[in-house]
């Protein structure tokens, strides 16, 4: 199902921090989410606020817009390779506080998409939706597969890179790339520097280091952004050469572990 809030966001907001609560307080579910999403990390989710006067409504308008284009084919796309019930998954778009342009979690009982205008406006990935649109769905399938909520899976960093990697490998199994995040020369210095990324985050690991800076788009490592989708997708070709996708995808726990560890050592 989907669910559109923009309209309301539309109907309440006029450039103020108190207009958006007026809206957001319309979705108790949503905005109880949009505050954990900061709380895990330990961040006052009130000092994010002032984020929302970067954002006009053009610039929103463009993202919606944009994802309502994309969203049909590439759901077809996935449709096509995964036999998913469309009734078995929502998927949620709205305005936030830069949480995600896209994060998978779960939403009123089901696993859900959820797309921030407010992130994808602020990434300027207005071309680049078929590709996160597929990323996200990569998520959303390896739950269903598992049948088990694959955000709490990365309630240990290590594990982003089964998780993120996964979803990278539907992304380029659906739209191919470059990907939605890639910019030029980007994967061409990751191959080349890949024994580095790999040391680089098995270190952190072993020394309990956060390895946030591998992944999303508030952080650099090494100059460069989203270094750990490139390293996660390589960590899945890697099991493909012996497991089919969703075998992966069911793979235990401990197992994952293990091979994470053996991939990063190679």
């Amino acid at each position: 199902m989907l669910f559109d809030t923009f309209p309301s966001f539309l109907r309440h907001w006029n450039g103020t921090e108190e207009s958006w609560l007026q809206y957001i307080q319309e979705y108790p579910e949503l905005f109880e989410k949009i505050k954990w999403d900061y709380e895990r990390y330990k961040m006052n989710w009130r000092e994010y606020l002032k984020l929302l006067s970067k954002r006009n409504t053009e610039e929103l308008g463009l993202a919606y817009e944009a994802l309502l284009k994309a969203l049909p084919e590439a759901e077809a796309k996935i449709g096509k390779l995964f036999s998913i019930k469309p009734g078995s998954y929502n998927v949620v778009i709205y305005v936030g506080l830069e949480n995600g342009a896209g994060w998978v979690t779960e939403f009123m009982g089901k696993p859900s998409i959820l797309f921030g205008l407010e992130a994808i406006a602020e990434l300027k990935w207005y071309e680049r939706l078929e590709g996160l649109i597929a990323h996200e769905f990569g998520h959303l399938i390896h739950w269903i597969l598992r049948g088990e909520d694959v955000e709490k899976l990365e309630d240990e960093g290590m594990m982003w890179l089964y998780t993120e990697g996964f979803a990278q490998r539907i992304e380029d199994l659906t739209s191919s790339r470059p990907w939605h995040f890639e910019e030029e020369g980007w994967f061409k210095w990751c191959e080349e520097n890949e024994a580095l990324l790999k040391e680089e985050f098995l270190r952190r690991i072993r020394e309990k280091e956060p390895l946030n800076p591998f992944f999303g788009s508030w952080y650099q490592l090494f100059g460069r952004q989203f270094l750990g989708y490139y390293l996660g997708y390589k960590f899945i070709l890697s099991l493909e050469e012996r497991l089919q996708l969703e075998e992966i995808a069911k793979m235990d726990k401990r197992r994952i572990k293990r091979e994470i560890m053996e991939f990063l050592e190679r």
